[in-house]
């Protein structure tokens, strides 16, 4: 099964805004312990073979070793943003290579790992039916990302254009569609608070990622416009940033 070519694939310049991409990305130390903890819960005993698809700059490829007895293998398709994490960890490799051709063996891992990166596969029936082959049976896919009406981004509520940059996220019923004919179960979803902050310093953020978060570029110039200008309206408002996980297990 094969499915349409994703329509966000093409919405950001990763080359381009690797290190940019690599500042405004990074999470504070407490945040990724936080989802280490989360993640530990859905993990084998013993040592775990990761595959991180679409891993970017490897924030998360270089915290799961130290989340857990974990050997990462980090799949990216762009050199710059492997270039731009500068991750050094023997623990940690990584591949040039895309989710609809994984450059692994059949059953080489335990669990996979797709941070914020499911939307941009150019054909996400194929990357998940590579998901399943490089697992095998009661393997695990962790599915970071935005989800759209279960999510929380408060700051994201100031910008007109919603409905643009939600075609772009995969909802709940939507991902159980793609990973369901491919032979996995969704078990478990749940959501992660990553920060709170004044709507002052998520202003801040969007001036500085415009170019580098597919969100972003799926708005207009205007709309970010008049979305910065509201936020700057009420700078010392507070706003939640969460983002959610899902769960697939193979059948």
């Amino acid at each position: 099964m094969t499915g349409p070519r994703s329509p966000s694939q093409d919405y950001v310049d990763y080359e381009r805004v690797a290190r940019r991409y690599q500042q405004g990305r990074s999470l504070a130390a407490d945040v990724l312990e936080r989802w280490g903890k989360t993640v530990k819960t859905y993990l084998p005993t013993g040592p775990v073979r990761v595959a991180d698809v679409g891993a970017g700059t490897g924030i998360f490829a270089a915290a799961w070793p130290q989340w857990t007895d974990a050997t990462v293998v980090a799949v990216e398709p762009s050199a710059g943003m492997v270039g731009a994490g500068g991750v050094d960890d023997p623990d940690v490799t990584f591949v040039l290579g895309t989710a609809e051709a994984l450059p692994l063996r059949d059953v080489s891992v335990d669990v996979a790992w797709v941070s914020t990166a499911l939307h941009h596969f150019a054909d996400v029936h194929l990357a998940v039916r590579e998901l399943a082959r490089v697992l095998g049976s009661g393997g695990r896919v962790l599915v970071r990302t935005y989800a759209p009406a279960r999510t929380e981004i408060t700051w994201l509520d100031e910008f007109p254009g919603r409905a643009k940059w939600e075609a772009r996220c995969y909802t709940e019923q939507q991902l159980i569609e793609i990973f369901r004919p491919h032979g996995f179960d969704l078990i478990d979803a749940r959501e992660v608070l990553e920060r709170t902050e004044t709507y002052a310093k998520s202003a801040d953020w969007v001036e500085r990622m415009r170019d580098a978060d597919s969100v972003l570029t799926a708005l207009s110039d205007d709309e970010i416009a008049e979305g910065v200008s509201r936020l700057r309206a009420a700078p010392t408002r507070m706003g939640r940033l969460e983002v959610s996980l899902f769960v697939f297990e193979q059948r």
